[in-house]
Parts: structure tokens; C-alpha cells; sequence
């Protein structure tokens, strides 16, 4: 039977790789295994990184410290590995610890542990509507802690419960996050219900009195880039600090309340149109209160229009009456002077047609 010379050299690269493979991990096995050694140092591997992870270096270190087991400065035979695993699993976020000595890098006589923590990064801090605090991840995992681990985390409050937690706050909190302007900018998720009984959402930003009124969470994803163009161009006209509340509850609308006035405006736009969506489709798509309140609204400037076009229709009749006035006076007078002017030329022409009568009788 011929084997394919490709065959054979595909095998043979196999072999070896797995020969290798084995000589390595038996050479590092023996090394770390070694109970003679003194345990030099302790490592510590999280999978996880970035800001919002709770469990850190200092963390652990502390708990192995309260727990009499810190194993640095002891032989490697003595270090119960199990109880480590366990203290460090005490911790609520700890998904999983692994324990294991490696001696590479290390002085003669000397070994390290390693300590390898896979855990659960909160998501958001949720104050349900009993006050119970609790974490959650992007997955939708709960952790019930009486214990406040959150640096920056944002957090949400109000009437919640964990179903409207998981389905409609996460995806929220998970857009937030991901991206670096939000995530910069907001702080806290506030929700109560409307007169309709209906759950509606304000964000808090982290700096400034201003609130953004985002109404229900349909569509969130769209309300926050757009209000994210008026940011970026809206707000540098007409300034951070002239609205007390941003309304994107209507859509392609940012609707502003003026401080101390609290009275609705529409906020001016760029060139560009601050929505996505095509504006034909959104009319279609918006319910019948909205409808309502936008006839109302129309309904409101127009009365509007008219009460400030009334002074000034008024000023204008007032202005043009003494214009009148003046030009009838001046008319007068040029009247009298007329007649003045002419009553001269009267009389001369009577003094002329006078002997020439005279004569023309005696002729007679």
C-alpha cells in the first residue's frame, strides 16, 4: 500500500508536535510540583480587565490575609490549594478559581502560585422598588449583595423589578457603555410610571442639573443618537445650561424645557435633519396622542403668532396716526399759502382791468 508523500510528512509534523507538546508540560509539571520548594511569590490571573471588575489583587490578598492562608514564604507541599479555592469563591462575584505552582523564571529552591479568578463584571447597580440592591451583568445575572463594590457603575432606581431589569434596563446600560460618550456622560437611570401607568425613563448626567426625558425605551438606541448630534451641534449654539430637561419622547423631535420659565421649545437643528428615520415613515408610525399633542402644539404657536402680531399691528396704527396728522397740517398750510400768494396777483389784476374800464366808458 503507497501512503501520499503529503500524507507522511503531515503525520510525521503530528508526532512531533505532540512529542514536544509532552516533553514540555512533563518539564514545567515536575518543576511546579516540586513540595521541597518555597513559595516566593503569589500571581494573580483574572480573565477579566477594565474598570467596572470588582475582585482585585488587593482584594484577594486581603481575604487570603484574614483567612490565615497567605502562602507566601511557605513550602509548596503545605499550601492547602483547595482552601484557597474556596476563600477566594466566598466572594460573590467569583464565577471560578483555579490554584497552581509554577517555578519558571524562579531561584533554585523557589516556586510561585498562581491563583487564576474568572469573574462576573456588574453591569449596573439596581435600587428595585423595595430599596433592595442588587448587581447585574451583561448576561442578565443577578447578585444579591449587601455590600456596595461599585466605583463609577451606573446606577438605576425607582419602580423596578428584576423582569424589567433583565428585558428592557440591560440592553439600555449595555448601549450606554459601549459607548465612549454616554458612558461618559451618564450616571443614573431614574423610572416611574406616567398617568398612564406606563413605565417611562429619565437619564441623570454626571455633571450639570440638566435631565434627559426619554419617555418608554422603544427605540432608545435612535432617541440617544440623535440627542447625541444635538449635543454636538445644537447645544454649541444655544448653550448647555439654557434647558433644564431634554425631551426625546417623540420622534425625530429633541424637545426642551427653558429653565425658570418651564415652557416647552423646540430645540434648533443644524442643516442636517437629527434623525435616522424618514420623516413620511414617522408620521405614519406615531400614535394618536402624540398626533393630539402635536396639533395642540401647532394650535399653541398659532395663538401665539397672533397675540404678539396684535401690539404690534397696534404700535404700527399709532405710529401712522400722527403721520397723518402732520401731513394734513402741512397740507393746510400750503393751502393758505397758496391763497396768501395768490390774493396779490388779484388785486393787481383788478388795478389793471380798472382804467382800462374807465376808458372804454368814455368812449362809450
Amino acid at each position: 500500500m503507497n501512503i501520499p508523500k503529503f500524507l507522511k510528512i503531515s503525520l510525521l509534523v503530528i508526532v512531533f508536535l505532540a512529542v514536544a507538546g509532552y516533553i514540555v508540560y512533563a518539564f514545567v509539571g515536575m518543576k511546579s510540583t516540586n513540595p521541597d520548594e518555597i513559595c516566593q511569590d503569589v500571581s494573580y490571573i483574572f480573565e477579566e480587565e477594565g474598570p467596572d471588575v470588582i475582585v482585585d489583587s488587593l482584594a484577594v490578598t486581603n481575604m487570603l490575609l484574614e483567612a490565615n492562608i497567605y502562602p507566601q514564604g511557605k513550602k509548596m507541599s503545605s499550601i492547602d490549594l483547595k482552601q484557597i479555592q474556596e476563600t477566594v469563591s466566598e466572594n460573590p462575584f467569583v464565577i471560578s478559581v483555579d490554584c497552581y505552582g509554577n517555578n519558571n523564571g524562579m531561584e533554585v529552591g523557589t516556586s510561585r502560585l498562581c491563583v487564576k479568578i474568572k469573574q462576573m463584571v456588574p453591569l449596573l447597580l439596581v435600587f428595585d422598588n423595595r430599596n433592595e440592591p442588587y448587581y447585574v451583568d451583561e448576561l442578565g445575572n443577578i447578585i444579591q449583595t449587601d455590600s456596595m463594590y461599585a466605583k463609577n457603575l451606573l446606577v438605576a432606581n425607582g419602580e423596578i423589578n428584576r423582569n424589567y431589569v433583565i428585558s428592557e434596563l440591560v440592553p439600555l446600560a449595555v448601549f450606554i457603555k459601549n459607548d465612549e460618550f454616554w458612558n461618559s456622560q451618564i450616571e443614573q437611570v431614574y423610572v416611574e410610571y406616567d398617568k398612564k401607568k406606563n413605565r417611562v425613563v429619565t437619564l441623570i448626567p454626571r455633571v450639570g442639573e440638566q435631565k434627559i426625558f426619554m419617555g418608554p425605551l422603544d427605540k432608545f438606541d435612535k432617541k440617544l443618537v440623535r440627542l447625541k448630534k444635538f449635543y454636538e451641534r445644537g447645544l454649541s449654539v444655544v448653550g448647555w445650561n439654557k434647558y433644564s430637561v431634554l425631551n426625546l419622547e417623540y420622534e425625530n423631535q429633541v424637545v426642551g424645557i427653558v429653565k425658570g420659565k418651564e415652557k416647552k421649545m423646540d430645540l434648533p437643528e443644524d442643516d442636517e435633519d437629527l434623525s435616522d428615520e424618514n420623516p413620511s415613515e414617522n408620521d405614519e408610525n406615531k400614535t394618536a396622542d402624540q398626533k393630539k399633542d402635536e396639533s395642540k402644539k401647532e394650535e399653541s404657536k398659532k395663538k401665539n403668532e397672533a397675540k404678539t402680531d396684535e401690539p404690534k399691528k397696534k404700535d404700527e396704527v399709532k405710529s401712522d396716526e400722527p403721520k397723518k396728522k402732520d401731513e394734513v397740517k402741512s397740507d393746510e398750510s400750503k393751502k393758505k399759502e397758496e391763497v396768501k400768494s395768490e390774493e396779490p396777483k388779484k388785486k393787481e389784476e383788478v388795478k389793471k382791468e380798472e382804467p382800462k374800464k374807465k376808458e372804454e366808458s368814455k368812449k362809450k
